[in-house]
């Protein structure tokens, strides 16, 4: 363990951990590597990773019969947390999640796509990755498929959208929302966007010009966030085992 690496899990190559990267990388202490779980690269097993980050998607869990890989990584977050691995899930993988823990997804009748204020419960201010979270702060949502029922004993951690926001369980942090995202990597989903911007009543134009101007202060609260995942979650584990 004292060896392990961090472990990313993404699942398209347009979903890859963008402005994490820089976050990562900057930590000589832990390395890390990415596993592109749809393209057929090998799971870690559970006592290899000192942690997992699980990206998004532009799949969902209910179309999990078209996606057989999603089985296998469902059975990987369940063992993980069973042996009190940290997982960080970004929106599929908080849905990913929550279905491996016992909770439930289904789709939503209307994306839920923007910038949405967030602010904690008081179970995010007791929780030591949601408790420095700036109340206020704007993240961007874009999805299709929502948690519906957390899985059982999970703590919501943040609010501010139609579903739960960030919530915990066990070793798990999940967020719906996208604080990996850069505006760069936004314009590059722009035909999927375009499709959910319609069903949502939106405009792809007036989002990815939102996007350019929240640049500098959405990836600093998205790196603040990792970071505290890493220093409070992973590292003192990671640290304990070795």
């Amino acid at each position: 363990m004292a060896d392990s690496e961090l472990v990313v899990l993404q699942h398209h190559p347009a979903t890859g951990p963008s402005a994490f990267t820089p976050v990562l990388d900057q930590r000589p202490e832990l390395a890390w590597r990415l596993v592109d779980v749809a393209a057929g690269d090998p799971l870690p097993a559970p006592d290899e990773a000192a942690g997992l980050v699980v990206l998004g998607g532009p799949m969902g869990v209910p179309d999990r019969a078209e996606h057989p890989w999603m089985d296998a990584e469902l059975a990987l977050l369940t063992a993980a947390v069973d042996a009190e691995v940290p997982v960080l899930g970004v929106c599929l993988g908080a849905q990913l999640l929550a279905t491996a823990l016992g909770g439930a997804v289904e789709r939503r009748e209307v994306p839920e796509i923007g910038y949405l204020p967030l602010a904690r419960t008081d179970a995010g201010r007791a929780d030591a990755v949601a408790a420095g979270w700036p109340d206020g702060a704007a993240m961007l949502f874009s999805h299709e498929d929502e948690v519906v029922a957390l899985p059982t004993g999970a703590l919501p951690l943040l609010t501010g959208s139609q579903g739960v926001p960030a919530w915990r369980s066990g070793s798990a942090h999940a967020v719906q929302f996208h604080p990996e995202v850069t505006a760069a990597q936004l314009g590059e989903w722009r035909t999927v966007l375009e499709a959910m911007l319609e069903r949502a009543g939106q405009d792809a134009d007036a989002l990815l010009a939102e996007a350019e101007r929240r640049e500098r202060y959405h990836r600093s609260i998205g790196a603040a966030l990792l970071t505290r995942w890493l220093d409070v979650e992973v590292l003192p584990r990671r640290r304990g085992a070795g």
